[in-house]
């Protein structure tokens, strides 16, 4: 899965990443992108499953890095969201180089807040993540260069739980398995971002108060800033 990975790795010492499909791409990233630069001011490398000559046209006109890959309709049986989840992890623990610390988000979350030099030191000191009902989220977290074999380690397994299509969210099951039994720090969810759904408007008073902006489900993704390709190129 890894090996058909086409572009450029990034050579940053740190940097954000993200990986979706195409429709992903063009729906949140101008929100992403632009959200995140004016915020956290960091690298960013995007992965983008089977993209329009269109949308890496895109992202060859800004300030990115980027692989993509061509499944071609070839994941049967693997789920193809399953498969989109698990992607950056994959790519993540076959590519990472020595020394790379890298922030995983979801594309469809967005900044609100600037990190202070402190919070960004607390969650590049080690694995780091939020958690929510016990879980390890893969939502918005952390990898450092001294976890590689782990990850690497977690990349495999997540290949061999896609052959299985009774496995759903196996980004999620591999990190809790693999990083749960290790030391990592972990993100206060009200300072961070927040997982629970957004019903009220405390909720989305709480949400508003986190560095990190997501909304799970699919009701709350399109709320927050409206951003164009237009208004990132």
């Amino acid at each position: 899965m890894y090996q058909e990975v086409l572009g450029t790795w990034p050579t940053h010492n740190r940097f954000i990443l993200i990986s979706c499909d195409d429709q992903y791409l063009n729906k949140y990233f101008p929100r992403f992108y632009k959200t995140f630069t004016r915020h956290w001011k960091l690298a960013m490398h995007v992965h983008v499953i089977d993209p329009s000559e269109k949308s890496l046209s895109r992202l060859d006109k800004l300030d990115v890095s980027y692989t993509f890959c061509n499944t071609k309709n070839s994941l049967s049986p693997i789920p193809y969201v399953t498969y989109c989840q698990a992607q950056r992890f994959i790519l993540l623990g076959f590519k990472a180089f020595e020394g790379q610390s890298i922030i995983v988000a979801d594309v469809d979350a967005y900044a609100l807040k600037t990190p202070s030099q402190s919070q960004i030191d607390l969650m590049c000191k080690d694995m780091a993540f939020t958690t929510y009902n016990s879980r390890l989220m893969a939502t918005f977290c952390h990898f450092h260069s001294n976890r590689r074999k782990d990850a690497l380690e977690a990349a495999k397994k997540m290949i061999k739980m896609l052959k299985d299509t009774d496995n759903v969210g196996v980004d999620q099951k591999v990190i809790k398995e693999i990083f749960g039994r290790l030391p990592y720090t972990e993100l206060t969810a009200g300072e961070w971002i927040r997982h629970q759904d957004v019903k009220t408007q405390q909720d989305i008073q709480q949400h508003q108060n986190c560095l990190v902006y997501h909304e799970k489900g699919t009701r709350g993704k399109d709320k927050g800033p409206q951003v164009k390709w237009t208004d990132i190129e």
